[in-house]
């Protein structure tokens, strides 16, 4: 009993390691990542089904509903998606995955934000919403490996922006 008392120190436990997430300047770059990321490698978990969801819940009069009902049930889904994506912490150590971004008016990501947005093309104005006009230097530092760029969307990309893919050794297409 008399070293019932002694006893060794408890090792310490390291310090828990704090995730670092990448850093996004403009949204439809974002998204782009997010879509590769998420829904083409399924990297980021669970994708996000807020297109489908809504479609279900609408599914009983999405023909018949006034152009105008249609956008009055669209507007606080598309808010709703739009916040979680900007919210969505992309971890860091995924950006060494993202070699090849696709943008395209058939991607999972802007069919989940806007399930409508192709129904709509006047007043979504062709999905401009989603059109990557902007990178910074500073988003594409954090993408060594990303070597290729295609862009397929209603409008074209800024030729700056090409520029700067070209000069940063990224390919770029736009169909």
């Amino acid at each position: 009993m008399l070293f019932s008392s002694w006893r060794r120190p408890a090792p310490e436990k390291p310090a828990p390691v704090e995730e670092e997430y990448l850093e996004f300047d403009n949204f439809p770059f974002k998204l782009a990542v997010v879509q590769e990321l998420m829904y083409e490698q399924k990297l980021l978990g669970e994708p996000y089904r807020g297109g489908d969801e809504f479609m279900e819940r609408y599914a009983g009069d999405l023909e018949t509903v006034s152009e105008e009902m249609s956008i009055q049930r669209l507007l606080p889904h598309i808010a709703e998606a739009e916040a979680y994506f900007q919210e969505l912490k992309v971890p860091a150590s995924l950006a060494d995955r993202v070699e090849k971004l696709y943008v395209g008016e058939e991607l999972d990501i802007y069919y989940q934000i806007n399930p409508q947005w192709g129904d709509f093309d006047e007043y979504f104005e062709d999905g401009k919403a989603f059109d990557i006009t902007a990178i910074t230097e500073r988003e594409l530092e954090q993408f060594p490996r990303l070597k290729e760029f295609i862009f397929n969307m209603y409008h074209e990309p800024p030729e700056a922006l090409i520029q700067q893919l070209h000069l940063r050794g990224i390919d770029t297409e736009c169909d």
